[in-house]
């Protein structure tokens, strides 16, 4: 439960805060492209996430977590005083860098949080209040900074850090079970040649690469299928976030009601294929009420995804190699987010926000074959294996 109030907090912060860093950067320069170079800033140290995750199986789990929640913290204190954007950049950089340490740290330290508890059920609390942190902490930052200001975003968000450390610092997770006698290197290349062979983890880490690949071709297009296509302005794009918000959470409040009482992957295979077939249902929806509920689904789908992800890594992987494999996943979701962008932007603006749906959708449907052929020979080898 302490895992779970900190991380609830800090995603609330970290959502109030994004909307204060843009805002700055608009006051300051008045430029699209200094935001962008923020959002580059932003992600450029998950890069190295893969480096970071060595040091999440290395070191002791629960002073990493609160090093770089406090670190954190200092760093958003920091946002209040700055007003050059060099020097913002700058700490952009290095609140990513925290934060792509802290991200596969804390996925590798769950399994000892919870203990012999439902690993199901306690994904899907911590990824449906992540759902609702993005949902609804914009609309807060929006707020708070309309009525304070920036600074009061940025404290607010330096304090969430802070509570997220308190509580960390008293969680009992064990440190490494020995002092490792392998370089760093070593044990950065053993890692990966763990992850080469070890089948279903690889196609969980594979086809979250992919699925964001495919998915993320579509974002681009969801502001001109609101206003261009549905002629419903700005609202109407925020309605297509807010239910894709909304269906991510009541996919994630799904797999926790249904918890460990049902076999992983054969969800996970419904879920990619649930996510094909409402991206190109939004494609081909005739009113803009069916988009909304075609992305709605797709934000289930989406919710569901992440549960069972995590928790079959968590459950396939030893615990000394966590860290390591959940690094290379945050490392690829960046990756295609990287890719997805600028090659859906080019579909959208080619041929439109409808087809580019349609794209989005049969290479998503590609992706769910691709991987199935892939874990055939495990699923018919191992059919009990199905549950994790």
């Amino acid at each position: 439960m302490r895992l779970w109030a900190g991380q609830a907090a800090s995603f609330v912060g970290d959502a109030v805060s994004m909307v204060a860093l843009v805002v700055l950067i608009v006051q300051i320069t008045g430029s699209a492209s200094a935001v962008g170079g923020a959002l580059v800033a932003r992600v450029l140290p998950t890069l190295a996430s893969p480096f970071f995750g060595v040091l999440a199986d290395r070191l002791d789990r629960r002073m990493v977590l609160v090093a770089s929640d406090l670190a954190r913290a200092l760093l958003a204190v920091g946002f209040v005083f700055a007003r050059d954007l060099a020097v913002l950049y700058v700490l952009i950089f290095l609140m990513g860098a925290a934060r792509a340490l802290f991200n596969p740290t804390v996925r590798a330290a769950f399994p000892g949080v919870v203990g012999g508890g439902d690993l199901t059920r306690a994904n899907s609390l911590i990824s449906a209040t992540f759902s609702v942190s993005v949902t609804a902490g914009p609309a807060l930052g929006g707020l708070l900074v309309a009525g304070v200001g920036v600074g009061a975003a940025f404290l607010l968000d330096a304090a969430t850090f802070l509570f997220s450390a308190a509580l960390l610092y008293r969680l009992p997770l064990s440190g490494p079970e020995a002092e490792s006698e392998e370089s760093f290197l070593s044990e950065f290349k053993a890692g990966l040649g763990y992850l080469a062979g070890a089948r279903v983890p690889l196609a969980m880490v594979a086809g979250a690469f992919l699925t964001v690949l495919a998915t993320d071709l579509a974002t681009p297009a969801e502001v001109f299928l609101a206003k261009q296509t549905f002629g419903t302005g700005d609202a109407g794009y925020g309605l297509l976030l807010g239910v894709w918000g909304a269906g991510m959470a009541v996919g994630s409040a799904c797999m926790g009601v249904l918890g460990d009482r049902v076999p992983l992957l054969p969800i996970y295979f419904i879920g990619i294929f649930a996510w094909a077939l409402a991206l190109l249902g939004t494609a081909t929806s005739p009113i803009f009420a069916a988009a909304l509920g075609a992305l709605a689904v797709a934000g289930v789908a989406n919710g569901v995804d992440n549960v069972v992800t995590d928790t079959v890594l968590q459950r396939r992987v030893p615990e000394a190699l966590l860290g390591r494999v959940f690094s290379v996943r945050f490392t690829g979701y960046s990756a295609a987010e990287a890719l997805a962008y600028p090659l859906g932007g080019l579909f959208v603006d080619t041929f439109g926000p409808r087809p580019t749906y349609a794209l989005s959708g049969l290479v998503t449907a590609g992706v769910g074959v691709l991987i199935l052929l892939f874990l055939l020979p495990a699923l018919l080898a191992r059919p009990e294996g199905t549950q994790g």
